[in-house]
This record gives structure tokens, sequence and C-alpha cells, in this order.
């Protein structure tokens, strides 16, 4: 059965909730944002006047590699997922997606899209950097890597 949450209704509550009834573990932030920690971890924002549920996520480069390489492995990563975008501000490794809600969304589609955001994220790094040369593990300093 199809559940439509309408566009009105569409808050990180409701979003939390369905969340919930997914069986997805996360928690609602103080700003209002939800923090999924399950799989890749990464955070979910709603963007009312645009109309937009946004997904984002980082991680940190290794001090050693240069800009050309960072540059490399989001196009790479862009180049191979179709879910996220990847780019490169500073030392980070930045993910995003955005999911429209104008006029509703189906709850299904929600779940899936939480579902495969952090899984094509998994898989895409897997492809591109299986040994964490370039990218380190969500959360991992270099310090704890050593």
């Amino acid at each position: 059965m199809t559940t439509l949450i309408e566009e009105k209704d569409v808050s990180s509550v409701a979003l939390s909730l369905e969340l919930e009834r997914g069986v997805i573990k996360h928690r609602l932030e103080d700003d209002k944002s939800i923090y999924v920690s399950e799989g890749y971890p990464f955070w979910i924002s709603i963007y009312h006047d645009a109309g937009f549920i946004g997904f984002r996520t980082h991680t940190d480069f290794r001090s050693s590699v240069s800009l050309i390489q960072k540059l490399e492995t989001a196009n790479e990563l862009n180049s191979s997922n179709f879910l996220s975008t990847a780019f490169v501000r500073n030392n980070r490794l930045c993910f995003d997606h955005v999911l429209n809600f104008r006029d509703g969304i189906l709850r299904e589609t929600f779940i899936r899209t939480v579902r495969q955001f952090a899984r094509n994220i998994e898989d895409g790094l897997e492809k591109v950097d299986a040994e964490n040369n370039f990218v380190l593990a969500p959360g991992e300093t270099e310090e704890q890597d050593e």
C-alpha cells in the first residue's frame, strides 16, 4: 500500500516517524535536521521554500592527497553514481542529493531514497578508493588511522 505524505505535512518530525516505521536508525537534531546513523551516516534537511528534502554527508581526504586527486575522485564518483553528487570543499569530500516533495511525496519513495543514498556512497567509494588511500572513513581522523 502506498502512503502519500502531503506537502503541508512534510516536516522533520513527520519524516522521523517514517524512518521509525522503516526501522532506520536516526535521531532528530536541534536544528531540526535528521541524522541517519544506519549505514554511511548522513543528514536530512527540509528546504520548504524550494520544496526539497536534502540529503548530505561528507568525509575528509587524507592530508597527503593533492587537489587534482581530490577532484578526480569526486569526478569519478559523479560519473558512476546516479543518486548523489560529489564535490570537494576544502579538505572534504561532500555528497548531496535532493528529493522534490512538491504536491507531496510517497512514503515508499522517501524510505527507498534514504536507503539508497547511503548505499550509493558506500558502493561508489568501494569502487574508487577501496583501500582508503585518498578518503578517510566517516568520522575517522588520520591520527586514529595511524
